[in-house]
């Protein structure tokens, strides 16, 4: 017979708690494992971060040249916190890219089991064995700033679990309908989910997280895609390609950044599409050569930055943001994302004697003529 107090069956069960891994943390607004992009204001835009398994898709700006910094924070980012790395391009070596990284502004990089301190603290004997405040750099902190004047070296770079993916990465023989150039890349990513045993598949703990840093994906080198075949809507092979990275990233512990030169796309279908195929969505509309470069509303600003499509995880709807009209520029020496600031409408050839003589608005003007000009006391 049961009996009243055999109620073991019955417990209330805690909530699975979140895999504790070094530059993540979970959201407080829908409970997702979260990474930092590098940009701080970026991080703001998004929700406070990139979610884990969710794809960012940036439009690039005309020449590349701010598109190529927003990777380059994301890969920081990702060396700092020791996250697995794969950086895949045609249009430039992967290798330029992953060896000019910034450096954080913090401290140094180094680790504190291999540096003997110059300095040894004499004052007290308590104060010997604590660490210095810019002895190592802060592990724990989500999201750091980094100085495009400086570059991580390569010793540490080299110490970072990291791949690199080019043309010369191995071809495809079997006949697929992708471009031989976007299966290879799936094949590449899909071994390196598989030998960090990053998939959700994988019973094991998952102790560390893969950030895909793919370069210009669409871009002429990739195939011929473009012309009179775009605007027939056959570009199978780019759309397709975009489908499996989703299934990919969403089925294991890897986080995507993205960048598309989408000002190249003839039919305006295909980015539409794109978009509906990532998570998030930003276009960069740079003022380098147009003619807001010399507009005087736009002089504190290098661009206009254009939220595209916020994802909604776990909830009805995404993010709201208080304010639609968002620009970035180069604020001492790092990348920030602000809101647009119009200067007021004043004319500077206005001056004081256009104004209503004070005795003409005042009073005393309906006692017969106002004030005098010179007065005595």
């Amino acid at each position: 017979m049961t009996t009243v107090g055999s109620t073991s069956s019955f417990q209330k069960k805690g909530r699975p708690k979140a895999p504790s891994i070094p530059g993540t943390r979970t959201s407080i607004h829908n409970a997702q494992l979260l990474v930092s992009t590098g940009i701080p204001s970026l991080d703001f835009l998004l929700g406070g971060g990139l979610p884990v398994g969710s794809i960012l898709l940036i439009e690039q700006d005309t020449y590349d040249v701010y598109s190529k910094l927003f990777l380059k924070y994301f890969l920081a980012e990702g060396v700092v916190n020791k996250h697995l790395l794969t950086v895949a391009s045609l249009d430039i070596n992967p290798t330029n890219i992953a060896e000019n990284l910034p450096a954080p502004t913090d401290t140094d990089l180094s680790d504190d089991s291999e540096k003997v301190s110059d300095k040894e603290m004499t004052i007290a004997w308590r104060y010997q064995n604590q660490k210095s405040p810019l002895s190592s750099l802060d592990h724990s902190r989500f999201g750091h700033d980094y100085d495009l004047t400086k570059v991580i070296p390569k010793e540490i770079i080299s110490g970072v679990d990291l791949g690199l993916w080019d043309a010369s990465c191995g071809q495809v023989t079997k006949p697929t309908s992708l471009g031989k150039e976007f299966w290879s890349l799936l094949k590449f990513i899909q071994k390196r989910i598989e030998a960090s045993s990053l998939s959700t598949q994988c019973i094991t703990p998952k102790t560390n997280v893969m950030r895909l840093g793919l370069h210009s994906i669409g871009s002429p080198l990739w195939g011929p895609e473009f012309g009179k075949s775009e605007k027939d809507h056959q570009w199978q092979s780019l759309t397709g390609f975009f489908n499996l990275l989703r299934a990919l990233v969403r089925n294991s512990f890897s986080v995507c950044m993205i960048s598309v030169p989408s000002h190249l796309f003839v039919d305006p279908a295909l980015i539409f599409r794109i978009r509906s195929m990532c998570d998030f969505a930003v276009r960069l509309e740079s003022f380098q050569g147009s003619d807001k470069e010399t507009n005087s509303v736009f002089k504190d600003y290098h661009g206009l930055f254009h939220i595209e499509k916020l994802a909604a995880i776990n909830s009805l709807v995404p993010t709201m943001l208080d304010s639609t009209d968002w620009v970035f520029k180069l604020k001492r020496r790092k990348l920030t994302i602000e809101r647009l600031h119009l200067p007021p409408e004043l004319s500077e050839t206005v001056s004081r004697s256009q104004e209503d003589p004070i005795g003409k608005s005042s009073g005393l003007a309906c006692m017969g003529g106002g004030l005098p000009r010179n007065l005595d006391f």
